[in-house]
């Protein structure tokens, strides 16, 4: 195209400009541009749906008369292009399908820069008067499987609204859920993603009823974080593509003070889309629980017995909102803005019932333990996204800047009441206070490409760069007997300032083999660096992968994946990857999250990551 514009204006030029006796020139330059043809092309798409149409026929016509000068057919994307027509002159554009509307418009062809005409994306309208009888229906299968993940659709299930994504994991098969809320995939701890993108929040913070579907992935592609070696739960939310305006309204009531509502409204309107929502909902949880240890020594000799009874009353109350805008440059680019303002409180009453025995069963100690809990959070998310469609249907560029900021706060007190028999025995209550503090800033830009290169072959790539910047702080106090006199705990007290970075990019290949077996593979490369220093201790600890030549290994990670279907609902799949497991955010926090006479849990921010090969 680019050496025919080229040709075509030094032609124009030199006619206008050249001084050409006798007219010989001129002649021989008429004859010359006899030969260069024009060009219209465009693509058709349904007004309402914004697919493709395909198999449409299109032919140009003369300006003023019904002669044929060429047509065609739309191909599976809905392109097409038709040459050799007249380099000069006005057309007719004809489109026409059974159902739809007929298309008709005009354009001219005139040198030397209008000689290729592009119509851009045509938007053909249903014609009611065609199908006002036609009724066609379709409902989403439960569970959709695919070569490296099983999909599960939400709206089927009336069973989960007015709840949370928990409700909707207890549904989700091969999934389970724990009295806390905490989904476990394959007995491990699985990432959550929401529309494909790590995410800080848990599953009681995201209400059902936006949810569209749950995409479950046991072993990861490399296209994902090697950290998820507990697999993905990608969480797909509703996206609105009705247009013009439409929301909804809704509230519900249950037992144990279960309380919540939401409203989301959605605006339609040309290029732009517009999506908003809040939520809040609120419960107490009470639980009875009890624990029986039996005390040994280091040759499994019963030294005594341990007898523990619980009952806990919890709060939880979330509020949840979301706001985007879509704008379609045009039927292949489009830019979103999301932003997401999440926030909760968690108040704790746990009361504990201790007894100690010796061996022959006959008490020692015994006493009474309450932990009173409160916490809170706010989280803030911010998401710039582009998509980019080519022609090709399937071949597609998107980019991902991702910010999110989160404040928290927990704060314990512990009260624990000790006795020893008979009752006249009282050794007194010792207190201990924790009050704890987080913030972190977390930034992940990330740019990935799919090609398909025919309708079995599919080529991806990508590159990720990930930082979250942290600071925690906790103090720890301890009083006896008198809680109005604390002491400050320097060895419990801590204040860790911790920078983790992790920059990755990875190429896929998806194909199907004669034999009907689809497989897949692809490699991943991971640069891992993390950095923590104690700042009231003068303590630092790192990692940093690769850092010599003998870590290489440390920063690749292949995937391997083949899948066979057997018969029309049964399927055969083997895969093999490598994965990384970095410490997550609870084993890393340096604070006191459970605790009871006997048991207390702290993370260690000194923790290093563990490889893993998962097959």
């Amino acid at each position: 195209m680019k050496y025919r514009f080229i040709i075509i204006f030094f032609l124009y030029s030199f006619i206008i400009n050249a001084q050409m006796p006798g007219g010989g020139n001129q002649k021989d330059m008429m004859k010359l541009m006899k030969d260069i043809k024009g060009r219209v092309y465009g693509k058709l798409i349904d007004s309402k749906t914004k697919k493709s149409i395909e198999y449409a026929s299109v032919v140009v016509l003369w300006f003023n008369k019904d002669s044929l000068l060429g047509g065609t057919l739309t191909k599976k994307n809905g392109e097409f292009s038709i040459d050799n027509l007249p380099a000069m002159g006005g057309f007719r554009f004809k489109a026409t399908l059974l159902g739809y509307k007929t298309y008709e418009t005009k354009f001219y062809i005139q040198l030397p820069n209008k000689i290729e005409q592009d119509l851009g994306d045509i938007n053909l309208e249903i014609d009611e008067k065609l199908l006002n009888e036609v009724e066609v229906t379709t409902k989403k299968n439960n569970i959709v499987m695919s070569i490296d993940k099983r999909i599960y659709n939400v709206d089927n299930d009336i069973s989960v609204k007015g709840g949370t994504a928990v409700d909707v994991m207890k549904n989700v098969p091969g999934v389970t859920v724990d009295a806390d809320g905490n989904a476990q995939l394959r007995n491990q701890s699985p990432m959550i993603f929401i529309d494909g993108r790590p995410s800080n929040l848990t599953l009681q913070q995201i209400p059902a009823d936006q949810i569209d579907r749950i995409e479950v992935i046991t072993n990861p592609s490399v296209k994902f974080d090697a950290s998820s070696t507990g697999g993905i739960l990608n969480i797909v939310m509703k996206k609105n593509l009705k247009p013009g305006y439409n929301g909804m309204i809704m509230g519900y009531a249950g037992s144990s003070d279960r309380y919540g509502g939401m409203f989301n409204l959605n605006v339609k309107e040309g290029k732009w889309n517009l999506t908003s929502m809040y939520s809040y909902n609120q419960a107490f949880n009470n639980t009875v629980g009890f624990t029986n240890r039996t005390q040994l020594d280091s040759i499994q000799k019963t030294l005594g017995y341990y007898r523990q009874d619980n009952l806990v009353r919890q709060l939880n109350a979330f509020n949840f909102g979301k706001i985007g805008l879509d704008y379609n440059i045009n039927n292949r680019n489009t830019i979103s803005i999301n932003s997401m303002l999440m926030g909760g409180v968690y108040e704790t009453n746990d009361k504990q019932n201790y007894n100690i025995l010796d061996k022959n069963r006959v008490q020692l100690f015994y006493g009474k333990r309450v932990n009173d809990q409160a916490a809170e959070f706010q989280n803030y998310n911010g998401q710039l996204y582009y998509k980019k469609i080519f022609p090709k249907v399937g071949q597609e560029f998107t980019s991902d800047l991702n910010y999110n900021h989160t404040n928290s706060k927990n704060d314990y007190l512990f009260n624990t009441e000790s006795h020893i028999p008979p009752d006249t025995i009282i050794i007194g209550n010792t207190f201990q206070k924790n009050n704890g503090t987080t913030t972190s800033n977390q930034f992940v830009l990330q740019l990935d490409y799919t090609n398909p290169i025919s309708e079995t072959k599919k080529f991806e790539a990508g590159i990720k760069s990930y930082f979250k910047n942290s600071i925690s702080i906790n103090d720890t106090k301890n009083a006896q007997v008198n809680p109005d006199n604390y002491t400050y705990d320097s060895v419990m007290s801590n204040h860790y300032i911790i920078d983790d970075m992790i920059n990755a990019a990875y190429i896929n290949y998806n194909s199907k083999t004669i034999f009907d077996i689809s497989y897949q593979a692809g490699l991943r490369f991971e640069q891992s660096y993390y950095e923590g220093t104690i700042k009231n201790k003068n303590q630092s600890f790192s990692y940093n992968y690769p850092s010599v030549t003998g870590d290489l290994l440390k920063s690749i990670f292949p995937g391997i994946y083949f899948s066979k279907k057997i018969i029309k609902n049964q399927e055969f799949q083997i895969n093999f990857s490598r994965k990384i497991q970095r410490p997550n955010f609870f084993q890393l926090m340096p604070f006191i999250m459970f605790a009871d006479k006997q048991n207390y849990r702290i993370g260690n921010p000194q923790l290093k990551p563990e490889f893993k090969n998962i097959a």
